[in-house]
């Protein structure tokens, strides 16, 4: 059976189904009569079957042809649907965006970018995963996130890294240490603390700027625990297990037995940075990117 049916075949079809009339349909379609009369020959000799019973007088749907019209306006209903999603797709409007982020990224400004995007591309399904800065650069290489909010320590020739905010970080203490009576607290004075951190052997970028701010202050901090949660980290402060250095932004997390205090110039600061594959020509990416782009460049 021949099945080289056309589209516009279909649509003629549907109008003569209309009109019930041949001339009238050729005025609707803005055709004359003969290339109407041959576009539906060529529909019967494609599907088999006659559709019209036509004399001069009058137009009569066949069996075959009632039947065909259901599913002609079936066919063309979604191939407009399938050719709107794939403008869609193409212009980035429709699909899935896999984001990457480092937990203490997340308290602010990550879920409100988040929340500004899916307003403007509600068809857009974004999907978040919490991973270490480290890993994302991996996921990011494989393709297996779009994006990423990274703490930035190190450079890929693969990927863009955009900073998008910098904010100085805070010390989180026992609300019971000798420190916390102090109204800022220097570097020098943590020397024989005890740390705690997140997962190193992750490339965790909050880590990395922690212990390098106490690098650059002449010392090695002594780590004594890795944590992945940022609530884990602020527990074991709470009992006393340890300090850490934190984002600002941190201390919108309240723990009871936990308090924040600045750090004395020369003040270390962390970065947040958005980053991808430079070769990722993605609309759905590109739209993500300007989001971001915009509503930073407007705060």
């Amino acid at each position: 059976m021949n099945f080289n049916i056309e589209l516009q075949h279909l649509e003629t079809f549907l109008v003569v189904s209309e009109e019930m009339n041949f001339r009238r349909a050729a005025e609707r379609l803005n055709i004359t009569q003969p290339p109407l009369s041959r576009q539906i020959n060529r529909l019967e000799t494609a599907l088999d079957a006659k559709l019209f019973d036509r004399d001069r007088t009058s137009v009569q749907l066949t069996d075959a042809g009632r039947a065909l019209i259901t599913e002609a306006r079936q066919i063309l209903d979604r191939v407009e649907r399938g050719v709107q999603t794939v403008q869609q797709a193409s212009r980035g409007e429709v699909g899935q965006l896999i984001v990457g982020f480092e937990g203490s990224s997340a308290y602010e400004i990550v879920p409100r970018l988040l929340q500004i995007h899916q307003k403007r591309f509600p068809n857009v399904d974004i999907t978040v995963r919490q991973m270490a800065t480290g890993m994302q650069l991996q996921a990011l290489r494989k393709r297996e996130i779009a994006v990423g909010f990274i703490v930035p320590f190190v450079q890929d020739a693969l990927l863009t890294m955009e900073t998008i905010l910098r904010e100085p970080m805070i010390l989180a203490l026992p609300e019971n240490h000798l420190l916390a009576q102090q109204a800022e607290i220097s570097l020098l004075d943590l020397v024989n603390e005890d740390f705690i951190v997140g997962p190193r052997e992750k490339g965790c970028g909050l880590s990395e700027r922690a212990i390098a701010a106490c690098h650059n202050a002449g010392f090695r901090p002594k780590i004594i625990q890795e944590t992945e949660e940022m609530q884990i980290t602020l527990g074991f402060i709470a009992v006393g297990l340890g300090i850490a250095l934190l984002p600002t932004s941190s201390q919108k997390l309240q723990q009871s037995g936990v308090v924040y205090r600045p750090i004395s110039s020369p003040k270390p600061e962390i970065e947040l940075a958005i980053s991808w594959l430079s070769n990722n020509r993605s609309n759905l990416l590109q739209n993500f990117i300007t989001t971001v782009r915009e509503t930073i460049a407007s705060d």
